[in-house]
């Protein structure tokens, strides 16, 4: 398990989120998510629950399902925010390496542009426009598909 959970940690939060399954079976809608995706959220939301409560380990930048963890635990806003963060992981995948870097820098690991520059031994303009162009690349991503729906 990510986030330096042992393993007996991890075998309690496994059997949390089947107990929460069980209970919640009820509420599964199949035409919200599929019930790999439903099953996953609710795990990946009492991992959560642990991080909250006990001290924090350091985040991966890589755990994106942390950092973009909704604060609100129903199961539709779960699903929902599992969804959204499945297709950010393949648009950010989409992404030119060069792209891909500055934003990893920009909003995962919270430098300034001027730090970005600096360890990427480039121009300020040059960070400044390739986080531009690519936030433009995920807007433009993201409006295509609201259209088509």
């Amino acid at each position: 398990m990510k986030g330096g959970a042992d393993p007996e940690v991890a075998q309690e939060v496994a059997q949390e989120a089947l107990i929460m399954v069980w209970r919640k079976a009820a509420s599964f809608d199949r035409s919200r998510a599929s019930a790999a995706t439903w099953i996953y959220t609710i795990a990946r939301n009492k991992r959560i629950d642990l991080l909250r409560r006990g001290g924090k380990p350091p985040i991966d930048a890589e755990d994106w399902l942390t950092i973009f963890s909704p604060e609100d635990d129903s199961a539709d806003k779960s699903i929902s925010a599992g969804q959204t963060y499945t297709r950010m992981k393949e648009l950010m995948e989409s992404l030119s390496a060069d792209q891909l870097v500055v934003i990893r820098k920009a909003f995962f690991e919270d430098k300034t542009h001027t730090v970005i520059a600096e360890e990427l031994a480039l121009p300020l303009g040059t960070v400044k426009s390739r986080i531009r162009l690519a936030l433009g690349k995920l807007r433009e991503a993201l409006e295509r598909e609201e259209e088509e729906r």
